[in-house]
């Protein structure tokens, strides 16, 4: 069982009750380190360089604001420690490991969004809460500690993506891999989760894959999962990193589908994508989706990222970022209905500048 390190400078209830959540789903395995108010940075870096390179653990788990209200509180950031041991890794002289940073969504937005440089040093970021979802960030937690294990072993570009022919694709995906002289684990690492994971293209989520095929996930339960399992089997990534997310290729899903129609998804509407596949697979309660309040086309390629429900991008309107998207990555997008609702607002969904114009001017003729 892979073993993270937690560091918090809190000392409260709500700390062991963290611990415990994610020790009781029995996929990783937590342990705090003891702090000092006042805790030399030096010490602490030293101490946690020893635990890892001695193999005692496999990760770090690190609270953002070690500087911040706590009884232990130090005099710097999870920021500046996990730079310095970055810092040592790229020069050998640490193993590669996972560090995930760990905290409110209130602090998150205090510091950590408005200093973008910083977004790059961590892995994963779990955000603390009432009630975490511990079992799908204890997946996700072990599946990067697995991974850079995995990564230590020097693998082939095309073993750590799981697929043979990257040739196939957009050559600048990967062209970071091939300029650089010297590619450590957390390149990889780096690149998977934030370049490839969290945005479309090549790889999906499964409501994107969904809403390509035109079906309702809700609806449709267990054909959905029968279609997905089957004809769409070979779609499935099996890359770095695939126990923690679930990810299909964007163009295998489209090659499948056009090698057993002999049609492209692309301007079907999803009656009829789900005609075609109940015909070939035999599955018959596969449900089409519908389009959302305010929409009517069912020519669905994304979702509206505050409904998450299929959407023909043609209706949505695009959600501001903070970061600039590289031209093979794809935009997501909000439905006018989830605009007009602040639907996902919480979450800090919100339309591209360059779409308030369009949006007003809708709004109108709805009025």
């Amino acid at each position: 069982m892979k073993k993270y390190l937690y560091i918090d400078d809190e000392n409260d209830d709500s700390i062991e009750s963290l611990i415990r959540g994610f020790n009781d789903c029995n996929i990783i395995k937590v342990e705090r380190l003891p702090l000092e108010r006042g805790m030399d940075f030096s010490k602490l870096k030293d101490s946690i360089i020893e635990k890892i390179n001695s193999g005692e653990f496999d990760g770090l788990l690190i609270d953002l604001r070690l500087d911040g209200e706590g009884p232990d509180r130090l005099d710097y950031s999870a920021i500046s420690m996990t730079s310095e041991l970055r810092a040592i890794t790229a020069r050998g002289d640490l193993q590669s490991f996972p560090i995930i940073l760990c905290s409110t969504i209130e602090k998150i937005k205090e510091t950590y969004n408005s200093d973008k440089t910083s977004h790059d040093l961590f892995d994963y970021t779990f955000r603390k809460s009432s009630t975490p979802n511990f079992e799908k960030f204890s997946k996700k937690l072990n599946s990067l500690a697995l991974g850079y294990d995995f990564l230590k072993e020097g693998k082939s570009l095309e073993d750590v993506f799981g697929r043979k022919d990257l040739g196939l694709l957009d050559s600048r995906i990967f062209e970071r891999f091939h300029s650089q002289k010297v590619t450590v684990p957390y390149d990889y690492a780096h690149f998977s989760i934030k370049t490839l994971f969290h945005c479309t293209n090549p790889l999906i989520k499964e409501k994107v894959f969904a809403a390509r095929l035109g079906v309702d996930i809700e609806k449709s339960g267990e054909s959905w999962v029968q279609l997905r399992d089957s004809l769409f089997n070979e779609a499935k990534y099996t890359g770095i990193f695939n126990n923690g997310w679930d990810r299909w290729w964007a163009d295998s899903v489209n090659n499948i589908f056009k090698d057993l129609s002999e049609k492209k998804l692309n301007f079907l509407p999803a009656e009829e994508r789900v005609d075609i596949l109940k015909q070939v697979s035999k599955i018959e309660n596969l449900i089409p989706a519908t389009p959302i309040r305010h929409n009517v086309s069912s020519e669905f390629w994304t979702i509206c990222e505050g409904h998450k429900k299929p959407l023909d991008p043609l209706e949505g309107f695009k959600i501001r970022t903070s970061h600039d998207l590289k031209p093979w990555q794809e935009s997501k997008y909000l439905s006018l209905d989830a605009i007009l609702e602040r639907i996902g607002i919480d979450r800090g969904l919100e339309p591209h500048y360059s779409e308030l114009g369009r949006i007003e001017e809708i709004k109108k003729t709805l009025k």
